[in-house]
């Protein structure tokens, strides 16, 4: 029988905070699926509540409302034990690697820690040898096999935490910024790694990043945030040959590029601001040139089509 069940799917995601400016509402009914073998990017500036989406999706956020579903099984409805079964069929990779990993652990203790968890009947020299195949499918060498983290350069930890997150074949693998702290020869690197191992596999990617060059090369679609919701949703293509929102707009024209007038631009308005306009409106109003009155009062819904858009005068 053939499993048709997306490998994710992601129904109403919500969670919010008690911060400096009050509630901040960090999710706000987010929605989206990941097909097996494709890949999704979530986009959008700091604070527009991307990582907070990946913690959620992953269980170390509770939900305040909404669902998570890994290849057709309730993840977030699951007791504790069925999660922690569930969680075999996703691996994660955090931001900054040398902080994910323990200095004291040699590389290939790190890299064999899955193993120690869901499989504990597995012998040692078993966990080795299947960590060190992990290792070398990534890239990496016998040398560095029991070096410690404190050793290796950003792109080996790099590898060494995609290692990790492969180890138990999964069926998803979350990826927050993964490219950020490397330099652009070893992010070649990295992405094409990546491309290699989803095609040889049929991995599913969830990424979480503003590194829009990353989106056009591994992304199958592409979700695009602003203050807790969903104003963009389609194929990364069609986003990116025509986007409709105007924040997705801006983003194409002004991250690349990243120049101090265009950081200037996306600090202006202070969260608390921006939280309070979401509330009655578009959050977006308050930097947008295309806004009207209308703005001010209506939530705009996202449109259920295939290059879907929150905004009640999209670009045409």
């Amino acid at each position: 029988m053939i499993d048709t069940a997306a490998t994710l799917s992601v129904k109403n995601l919500t969670k919010s905070f008690v911060g400096q400016h009050g509630i901040v509402h960090a999710l706000r009914d987010v929605s989206f699926e990941i097909e097996r073998g494709q890949s999704l990017s979530i986009v959008g500036e700091s604070g527009c509540g991307k990582t907070t989406a990946a913690l959620c999706i992953a269980g170390l956020q509770s939900l305040d409302a909404g669902s998570v579903t890994l290849s057709g099984k309730n993840f977030s409805a699951a007791s504790r034990a069925e999660q922690n079964q569930l969680r075999s069929d996703f691996g994660m990779v955090f931001q900054n690697p040398l902080s994910a990993l323990n200095p004291r652990m040699r590389i290939w203790q790190s890299v064999a820690e899955p193993l120690r968890v869901h499989q504990p009947t597995l012998s040692g020299e078993m966990q080795h040898q299947r960590a060190q195949a992990a290792l070398e499918q990534v890239g990496l060498g016998a040398q560095h096999f029991r070096a410690f983290p404190g050793e290796l350069s950003g792109g080996q930890l790099q590898r060494v935490v995609l290692a990790r997150a492969l180890i138990l074949n999964p069926k998803l693998v979350i990826l927050d910024e993964p490219t950020s702290a490397l330099d652009v020869s070893i992010q070649a690197q990295v992405l094409n790694l990546l491309q290699e191992l989803r095609d040889t596999r049929g991995l599913s990617y969830l990424f979480i990043t503003h590194n829009l060059a990353l989106v056009e090369v591994l992304t199958d679609q592409v979700v695009v945030m602003y203050a807790g919701r969903v104003v963009e949703s389609g194929p990364a293509a069609l986003v990116f040959a025509k986007p409709r929102h105007p924040y997705t707009q801006e983003l194409i024209r002004t991250i690349p590029e990243a120049t101090p007038k265009n950081r200037a631009a996306f600090r202006a308005i202070n969260v608390g601001q921006i939280q309070a306009a979401a509330e009655v409106g578009c959050a977006y109003r308050l930097r947008c040139a295309h806004a009207k009155i209308e703005c001010a009062n209506v939530v705009p819904p996202l449109a259920t089509q295939t290059h879907a858009v929150a905004c009640l005068f999209p670009l045409s």
